[in-house]
């Protein structure tokens, strides 16, 4: 059974660390023998996911009550008891779970943040924010916005939320709306945002073709950085109707900064390695920081609330969501840091935006939950370069989507019938990249499965997850077809109004079907 992991530190430093499990030699060896066997195709509609059932939902540690008689060496001993407490009926809960989904996989305890430091950051971020971030990969929204803290955030704590899809340039149009439907669907509080820091290609009609996907492969690893959508998130936080009573925010004033011309790269760059993940999260510029708050972690005798005097927009979010890449875009320099490396976490730290609008950051922290674990690492959840295993997540990979197509592999024994396998498909790719180990002059397998893994994380390799009845049924798109009617039909009654009343309806006029979408729903 895991027992409590004390809060762990970079060597010279005071920056946390993130704590998860290792897998044992026996686990490593067993999927690397399973990653040989021939790969079972997945239809189209294993992509389709949706929000955990009540049942199968994992709380995370909350901090516990206080009074104002407690020593700050009492509380603080009451929150490692009472976070130890919570680690160990995980694992006396979930931790031999393993079950198989109706999809054939394998859903088990995730890999989670064992650190209470950092676990105690986002406590104190949610404790003095108005207006929670929660920032979200549009691959996999569903996986990186946790029920639990939704429900938290705005049944306990009260607080507005805001829901960011980012990097939206890696999947089609369709995808997003889908999403952004299937959420206000489930959680009727939320607030939906879109971003990414890079332009998105306004051709791209179908995220899931192979053509599709082989030419995503071929974009380069250097690209223009432009972001868009810092005006969508602003104009996000001014809708949720905050209304603190003292604090007034221009938000117009303020959206106005950020149209099309003015959302410019960050500190001018056009072309630089920018990868919009976080969590390395080192402070570089420290103009408009402010550790006001870096004593809430060292609590005593104070109740924690948000600042009468500020609006706080605290952000929250899983490791390589790309919080930090938000935050510089936002600020039009860069502020924060970006890597490619999750778990590498800091201390909060508040970012002045107006003089009474502030950013929280908050360090990248892994929910528990119930998943496959090679989900998670595709997720960008875990560092790849502490993956023991990768073979096992290159096969849920291959899975669903046609992989050795993408990487335009030829087959190991010229067939073009070939079963391929997860390891065929890394053999193969060792070969045509040239990564061959030192000694035996073997293809490097390892290697070239923890490329792959890195080609998916940066969205190279695509793997786009979507809501349920993406491809089953017409729903969505029934949806977008309100949409444009019910736009069309406001715009015509403005110019109605508009114009002079120079005379009754035309008895010779066309009819316009307004109903149209009931006769097709009907059909």
């Amino acid at each position: 059974m895991k027992q409590f992991v004390p809060a762990q530190t970079s060597a010279g430093t005071s920056r946390l660390r993130s704590v998860f499990e290792k897998l044992s030699t026996e686990v490593v060896e067993r999927a690397r023998l399973a990653s040989m066997k021939p790969l079972q195709r997945l239809p189209q509609t294993a992509l389709e996911v949706g929000i955990t059932s009540d049942d199968k939902l994992i709380d995370f540690p909350k901090r516990p009550k206080w009074n104002y008689g407690m020593t700050k060496e009492q509380l603080e001993q009451n929150e490692k008891d009472e976070f130890e407490k919570w680690l160990n009926d995980i694992y006396e809960r979930y931790g031999d779970h393993v079950q198989e989904t109706s999809d054939g996989e394998q859903e088990e305890l995730s890999w989670f943040e064992h650190n209470l430091e950092v676990w105690r950051q986002l406590w104190r971020v949610l404790e003095i924010s108005d207006i929670i971030l929660i920032i979200v990969d549009i691959r996999h929204p569903v996986l990186h916005l946790p029920t639990t803290l939704y429900r938290y955030v705005t049944e306990e704590l009260g607080r507005k939320v805001v829901c960011v899809f980012n990097k939206i340039d890696l999947v089609a149009e369709k995808t997003v709306y889908a999403w952004r439907k299937y959420f206000e669907e489930v959680y009727p509080e939320l607030h939906i945002a879109t971003f990414s820091c890079f332009p998105r290609d306004e051709n791209l009609i179908d995220d899931t073709s192979t053509y599709v996907l082989k030419t995503r492969l071929k974009r380069p690893r250097k690209r223009g950085y432009r972001a868009t959508g810092v005006r969508d998130v602003l104009i996000a936080c001014k809708d949720v109707h905050l209304d603190k009573q003292g604090v007034t925010v221009d938000w117009n004033t303020l959206i106005k900064n950020y149209d099309d011309e003015s959302e410019l790269p960050v500190d001018g760059t056009h072309l630089e390695d920018i990868n919009d993940s976080d969590d390395d999260s080192e402070t570089g510029s420290m103009d408009g920081l402010d550790d006001e708050f870096s004593g809430i972690l060292n609590v005593t005798d104070h109740e924690v609330t948000p600042h009468k005097d500020y609006v706080t927009i605290g952000l929250v979010g899983h490791p390589n969501v790309g919080k930090s890449s938000l935050i510089n875009s936002i600020m039009g320099r860069t502020v924060v840091s970006a890597s490619r490396t999750p778990g590498h976490t800091k201390h909060f730290q508040t970012i002045h935006l107006t003089g009474n609008v502030r950013l929280c950051d908050s360090p990248g922290l892994v929910f528990p939950s119930l998943l496959p674990k090679p989900l998670q690492i595709l997720s960008g959840m875990y560092p790849i370069a502490q993956v023991q295993e990768p073979y096992s997540t290159i096969q849920y990979l291959a899975e669903r989507i046609p992989l050795e197509k993408i990487l335009r592999l030829s087959p190991p024994d010229g067939d073009k019938n070939h079963s391929w396998s997860a390891w065929d498909i890394c053999e193969e790719f060792a070969k045509d990249r040239g990564f061959y180990t030192a000694k035996a002059a073997r293809p490097d397998v390892y290697r070239a499965a923890n490329t792959l893994l890195r080609l998916s994380n940066d969205g190279r390799i695509l793997l786009s997850f979507k809501p349920p009845g993406f491809f089953t049924t017409t729903k969505y798109e029934l949806m977008k077809l309100r949409e444009i009617e019910a736009q069309e039909n406001e715009e015509d009654e403005t110019e109605d109004e508009s114009s002079d009343d120079e005379s009754e309806e035309d008895d010779g006029a066309p009819v316009k079907i307004t109903n149209i979408f009931e006769a097709l729903e009907n059909a």
